[in-house]
């Protein structure tokens, strides 16, 4: 995307012309990077978020609702210490470069007017936000603290002087030294040439302006005129919002929004689809983006939790599988066994091996049997039969570890699906239990006597008049097929994938194929099939479904059932929001 400083100063006067003047009423921290301030201006409540994200930097007004930790951090703490109930003055860029600056004005204890400048720097790993008392420019505090960065030269701590990153590039609003620098170029990519010395430009918009300039693809020389319309054009691109070109939009890629920007970019042959504001477009390309992000790194130690007890669980399924081999010899010491004792007559004592005819072979061949000479004869047939008895004991037993082992891999693969559903930290939390509980390496152990939290509840759907529930996890799974739901009810489930319990509630009328498809639909989407482009769905009336032998959460049997081949979906357009 072109997070320059052309694109963010054309977002900042919008943002300016719709933030001055109004009040900061509540300040959130729903990420360790970033922050989100409610702000009233002009009769209207917005929500603004400031990401210092190394990814996804960004500050837009969203309407994506995140959940705020109980505890907020002190960085948020602080925050509200200073600039609950300020008002804010404008949004300005700062040094031509990727810095937004929120002029603040707000009250302390004795009600005397404080200026403060709350920065967000948008420079991919280095981003980060400030809170900067506009009196002294000292930081008051910053969210990623450093006694000296190496990078941008500079001190970061509580008290330390607010200075600008260096910057070794010409500014784009310098027109005499940006002129200077085109007429130097002297063949080749004209591009490149821009980019090596001008500063403010992302790859893209260099090309869109060496394209308006009708320059595209001019490799030599450049002439007086040329070079002043180059000029010309990055001139007005610097201030883009106030030109009669700026009309925010996202370009389109695979049907859905890609990349925002300030007016559509001619030179990168994209499809186009216009924004209402480039604050909104900035929401939908990098916003979802960033909650498929935000998503995988918060449940990133439940996948390591997951994966780890799988390959224990496979280690411990090997090590069985080896000594129920062992075991399978148990036969051969009670035919020893017996054979010693059909031939007690003609073994000498202290011998330490026994030639006796095998009737267990045709023809009755001699076989060897090794002795212990510090026993009888017969307590050497003792010795086998007692091997034997040990043998098939454990051989029983191994039988049911495998089984368990067995059991708790397919259980682990419903779970590993389950992380992958995660809408909320609670939904996070739920499968931490899961994992707690089944003994994962890594995971805490849930202290004795703690107060559990509420249970989540599974997705909602009206379908055509049913109401339709998908559980998200293993412990929904099981609520909702053996608790919530009637024997009359559908049960739907992905035929051979793990993934969610589905259930039609019937409320004793007949449930139409079109409503079976739908909600087949869900649950394929909701399953290890989600990806696929067809895959098929089993489903029954509730009564048929019963609890797995194992015992283990969301593993069940059922029988008399019929199938449906069907695109998975998440049928969003049927979703009941909470």
């Amino acid at each position: 995307m072109p997070n320059d400083y052309v694109t963010l100063n054309a977002l900042c006067g919008e943002l300016n012309g719709a933030l001055a003047g109004g009040k900061i009423d509540k300040i959130y921290m729903p990420e360790e990077d970033e922050i989100t301030l409610a702000v009233r201006s002009g009769g209207v409540n917005r929500v603004l978020a400031i990401s210092a994200n190394a990814q996804n930097p960004r500050v837009h007004f969203t309407c994506r609702k995140k959940q705020n930790p109980v505890n907020a951090p002190s960085f948020c703490m602080l925050l509200r210490k200073f600039l609950s109930g300020a008002v804010v003055d404008g949004c300005r860029m700062l040094g031509e470069d990727r810095i937004f600056c929120f002029d603040i004005t707000a009250r302390n204890e004795l009600r005397d007017a404080v200026k403060f400048m709350l920065v967000a720097e948008m420079m991919g790993r280095y981003s980060n936000i400030m809170l900067v008392d506009g009196a002294n420019m000292t930081v008051k505090d910053a969210l990623k603290q450093a006694s000296f960065d190496t990078a941008t030269k500079r001190c970061l701590l509580p008290g330390a002087k607010y200075e600008l990153p260096p910057q070794t590039k010409l500014k784009l609003t310098d027109r005499d030294a940006v002129l200077s620098h085109v007429m130097a170029f002297g063949g080749g990519r004209l591009v490149d040439h821009l980019l090596s010395a001008v500063g403010g430009l992302s790859r893209q918009t260099a090309e869109e302006a060496v394209y308006l300039a009708g320059l595209n693809g001019k490799i030599d020389a450049l002439s007086l005129d040329e070079a002043a319309k180059l000029t010309e054009t990055l001139s007005k691109l610097a201030d883009v919002y106030s030109t009669p070109i700026y009309s925010p939009c996202v370009s389109i890629k695979n049907g859905a929004p890609d990349d925002f920007f300030a007016f559509a970019y001619a030179s990168m042959g994209a499809e186009f689809r216009a924004a209402g504001t480039l604050s909104e477009a900035v929401d939908v390309c990098v916003g979802e983006r960033d909650a498929i992000e935000r998503k995988r790194l918060h449940s990133r130690h439940l996948v390591k939790a997951c994966r780890g007890l799988i390959g224990k669980t496979r280690k411990k399924m090997e090590k069985c599988i080896a000594r129920k081999q062992d075991a399978e010899g148990a036969e051969r010491n009670r035919i020893f066994g017996e054979l010693l004792m059909s031939s007690l007559h003609s073994i000498e004592r202290g011998s330490k091996s026994a030639r006796v005819p095998d009737y267990y072979e045709e023809g009755c061949p001699l076989v060897d049997i090794p002795l212990d000479p510090a026993l009888s004869p017969q307590q050497n047939a003792a010795q086998y039969f007692k091997k034997y008895a040990k043998q098939k004991r454990t051989a029983k037993l191994i039988d049911d570890q495998i089984a368990e082992c067995e059991d708790m891999l397919e259980y682990l693969r419903g779970v590993e699906v389950s992380i992958g559903a995660c809408e909320s930290a609670e939904d996070i939390a739920e499968i931490e239990r899961e994992l707690q509980e089944a003994g994962a390496p890594g995971m805490r152990k849930a202290v004795k006597g703690a107060r559990r939290p509420k249970p989540t509840e599974p997705l909602l759907y009206d379908i055509d008049g049913f109401t339709v529930a998908a559980g998200k996890n293993n412990t929904q799974n099981e609520k909702l097929t053996f608790k919530t739901a009637n024997g009359n009810d559908i049960w739907l489930h992905a035929k051979d994938s793990h993934g969610s319990h589905v259930i039609i509630f019937a409320e004793g009328e007949t449930v139409p194929e079109t409503v079976i498809s739908k909600a087949a639909a869900i649950a394929a989407y909701y399953s290890e099939a989600g990806t696929s482009d067809k895959a098929v769905v089993d489903y029954t009336a509730r009564k048929n479904v019963k609890r797995h032998p194992s015992g283990k959460p969301g593993l069940v049997l059922y029988t008399v059932y019929n199938s449906v081949a069907v695109k998975p979906d998440a049928m969003t357009a049927f979703e009941i929001k909470k």
